[in-house]
């Protein structure tokens, strides 16, 4: 389905992350959602999995192609499949597990104030605070302080 593309660019500037950052940044012909939907099976896939990562799946590009490829679905079966090929790192895995424990127990996420928050993802999220500034997380979380008005 990827190949019906016309390289009109229209997912490119529709996506939020690659409006924002560009589609050369990450040196392979194919810029955008669908550089990033081709480019894994070009390449080794495990050198190039974390193009299909780097989606918010909106669905912004698939609303907008011209073709109507289904970018978000594509990009969403890549993640799939380097994880299926063992492509992702133990602590990758037990992190989205943590992180899936922690939504699921909205108690668990109210427990941890803000501090506490702050510092796990400014110490523990690698490579976060790299390229940008600490996060600080607020006290209360929405949840909290809906709970207290209502």
């Amino acid at each position: 389905e990827s190949l019906y593309c016309i390289r009109c660019g229209a997912c490119l500037n529709a996506c939020p992350v690659y409006k924002n950052i560009g589609g050369h940044s990450y040196n392979t012909p194919y810029s955008g959602p669908i550089g990033a939907v081709i480019t894994p099976h070009l390449k080794p896939m495990n050198e190039w999995k974390h193009l299909s990562f780097a989606s918010s799946l909106c669905g912004n590009c698939t609303e907008v192609c011209a073709v109507k490829i289904n970018l978000h679905e594509l990009l969403l079966e890549n993640r799939h499949e380097a994880v299926e090929e063992g492509f992702s790192k133990f602590s990758e895995r037990m992190g989205w597990k943590a992180w899936k424990l922690g939504m699921l127990k909205r108690k668990w996420m109210n427990k941890a104030k803000g501090k506490t928050k702050s510092w796990i993802v400014n110490t523990l999220v690698k490579g976060w605070t790299e390229h940008r500034g600490h996060l600080h997380f607020p006290e209360k979380s929405f949840n909290e302080m809906w709970n207290e008005r209502n």
